[in-house]
C-alpha cells in the first residue's frame, strides 16, 4: 500500500556532538540540496544539427534548512542560541552541527557540517518569543531512521514576553511599543572545492556517488540589525522621520512579574532611521543596526 510523507509529523533532531537531541519547531521547515549542471555545446562543423547542449554534472550546491522554534528556557535551545552568536573556541568561525529531520520510524533526511547564516528573533507582547534559523550545511542524505538513538526533553518553559521594554540613545520609549525584531545575518563564503584530483577521480561516471560536495567556509561579514515599531502618540514622536548615529540601543524581552527573566540585547554604536506607517493608527518604525565590533557578541545577547 502506498503512503504519504507529511510535513506536519517530521521531527527535527539537532546533534552538536553529544548525539541526536529533539528539538521543538513549528510546521514552517524547509530543506534541500541542488547540483550544478554546467551544459557545454554539442555542435560541431559536422554534426549541424546537435543545437541541444549536454549535461557536467560534478558539483553540489550547500545543502539548505530553515524553520522556526519557540524559545525554550531549557538547555538545548541555548545550545541552539550558542551556534548563532558564539565563535567556535579560539577562532573567528562559527560552530557546525549535524540535522536531522525524522519523517518517520523508517526515514530521515541528514544534512552534515550545517551552519546557521541566520537567525531573526520576533518579539511581540504577551506573545512567546520565537526564533527563525536558517542556514546551509554541506551534503543532504536520505537514511534509514529505524535504529537511530534519539534524546528528547520532557519538561518545557515557553518564553513568554509579557514585559518589553525598550530605550533608543537612552531614552525610555513609551508603552505604545507593539514589536520588535533583532536579526542577526552570518555571511559566510564556501572554499572553492574543484581540484584537479576530485574531477579525475569523478572521471565519465554518471551517479551523485562522485559528487564533489562542499567542505569547508569562512565567516566573512555580521550584520546585526532590527527593528523597533510603536504607535504616534502626543507625548512620543521626537524622532519621527529624523535618522541617527552612535547611538545606544537596549531590549529587553521576559517576564513581567518578580526578577527579570528573559532576553537582553544590550547593543552599542548604531544607526537608526525612523519611518512612519500611515494605518488605521499610525506607528513609526525605528530600523536600526549596530556598528560596533565586540569580541564576544555573546555579551551583547544575554539570557538572564
Amino acid at each position: 500500500m502506498t503512503t504519504y510523507q507529511f510535513k506536519k509529523l517530521t521531527e527535527v533532531y539537532v546533534d552538536t556532538g553529544n548525539g541526536p537531541f529533539r528539538i521543538d519547531v513549528t510546521a514552517d521547515i524547509s530543506f534541500g540540496q541542488t547540483f550544478t549542471d554546467k551544459t557545454y555545446t554539442q555542435k560541431t562543423i559536422h554534426e549541424q544539427f546537435k543545437l541541444h547542449e549536454a549535461s557536467n554534472i560534478k558539483k553540489a550546491n550547500p545543502a539548505n534548512f530553515k524553520f522556526t522554534i519557540p524559545y525554550l528556557q531549557q538547555a538545548v535551545t541555548q545550545s541552539l542560541l550558542d551556534l548563532l552568536v558564539d565563535f567556535e573556541s579560539n577562532t573567528y568561525t562559527l560552530n557546525t552541527f549535524t540535522l536531522y529531520f525524522v519523517v518517520d520510524d523508517d526515514t530521515m533526511y541528514k544534512i552534515e557540517k550545517c551552519v546557521i547564516t541566520n537567525g531573526t528573533f520576533v518579539i511581540e507582547k504577551l506573545e512567546n518569543l520565537k526564533i527563525t534559523l536558517s542556514g546551509e550545511g554541506t551534503k543532504l542524505t536520505k537514511e534509514d531512521a529505524t535504529n537511530m538513538t534519539r534524546s528528547t526533553i520532557t519538561t518545557r518553559t515557553h518564553q513568554l514576553i509579557e514585559r518589553l521594554e525598550i530605550e533608543v540613545d537612552d531614552i525610555p520609549l513609551t508603552s505604545s511599543v507593539y514589536n520588535a525584531t533583532v536579526e542577526l545575518q552570518n555571511e559566510i563564503a564556501w572554499v572553492p572545492y574543484g581540484t584537479v584530483q576530485e574531477a579525475l577521480n569523478i572521471g565519465n561516471t554518471h551517479n551523485v556517488n562522485t559528487t564533489m560536495y562542499p567542505s569547508k567556509f569562512t565567516l566573512n561579514k555580521r550584520t546585526l540589525s532590527g527593528s523597533i515599531s510603536q504607535y504616534v502618540t502626543s507625548d512620543f514622536n521626537s524622532d519621527l522621520l529624523q535618522w541617527k548615529k552612535g547611538v545606544n540601543i537596549l531590549i529587553k524581552a521576559g517576564t513581567a512579574s518578580g526578577s527579570f527573566k528573559g532576553f537582553k540585547f544590550d547593543l552599542s554604536q548604531c544607526t537608526f532611521t525612523n519611518r512612519i506607517t500611515p494605518a488605521e493608527v499610525y506607528a513609526q518604525t525605528y530600523d536600526w543596526r549596530m556598528n560596533d565590533n565586540p569580541a564576544d557578541l555573546g555579551t551583547k545577547i544575554t539570557l538572564t
